[in-house]
């Protein structure tokens, strides 16, 4: 025999149950960040500062949960910044008195920086994403450009 109440018994319990996963989950991204040691980042992220950054000395590293995957920030003493993204991808390398590695840098952005009115600058800081790129000149001077390298917008 049918009866009404059922279905929206089973209802309730399983959004019952979906409140608890979802607490559950956010309580494993909680956001907060946590030291982690080199041999814990991703392989691509070891290799790319392996490449990069070999030279330089580790001030921490920490992951930062997120509600899928984590992200990651690798310090060095110099004040060198490299954050990666959960499959370790980097997404941003800046440095503070140096240029970042002249390999990172699209030959479009470098050809640009080059060829324009910024003589004796260079990249100190870059962002990337699926849509942009972001460069920071030494001069302070931030240009934007979308994903073909077309150049969307200065910010000084």
């Amino acid at each position: 025999m049918y009866h009404p109440l059922k279905p929206k018994v089973m209802k309730k319990i399983f959004f019952a149950a979906a409140l608890l996963l979802a607490g559950i989950a956010t309580a494993q991204a909680d956001g907060r960040e946590r030291p982690i040691s080199i041999d814990q980042l991703p392989d691509r992220a070891r290799q790319f500062l392996a490449a990069h950054f070999g030279n330089l000395t580790l001030a921490f590293a920490v992951e930062d949960p997120k509600f899928i995957g984590s992200e990651y920030e690798v310090t060095y003493t110099d004040r060198t910044e490299v954050d990666f993204r959960s499959d370790g991808e980097w997404s941003s390398v800046e440095r503070r008195y140096e240029a970042v590695p002249a390999a990172i840098v699209p030959p479009q952005i470098a050809d640009y920086v080059a060829r324009s009115n910024f003589p004796g600058q260079y990249v100190r800081k870059i962002d990337r994403n699926a849509y942009t790129w972001e460069v920071e000149l030494s001069n302070g001077l931030e240009i934007e450009f979308d994903n073909r390298f077309n150049v969307i917008g200065y910010d000084d």
